[in-house]
């Protein structure tokens, strides 16, 4: 998977919460919990213990996501 692959989207609910079809959902503090902002793997359970993060801004938190996307074997 390649950055440029990846095309992140807007939630039309919730304005802190990006996701990406075989990435996962990037969320914001004032959206999902606080410290900054979170990644959430598509590839592992849906659990508070499996986030990444948090990261300072929403550019650092996509950044690492696509960088771990990259690195999980397509299906």
């Amino acid at each position: 998977m390649t950055e440029q692959s990846i095309s992140w989207e807007q939630d039309g609910i919730d304005s802190g919460w990006f996701f990406a079809k075989n990435v996962g959902s990037v969320r914001s503090s004032s959206s999902y919990r606080p410290g900054g902002w979170w990644f959430l793997p598509k590839w592992l359970p849906d659990t508070e213990d499996q986030d990444v993060g948090p990261f300072k801004t929403k550019t650092a938190a996509l950044a690492e996501a696509e960088r771990l996307a990259a690195h999980q074997p397509t299906k």
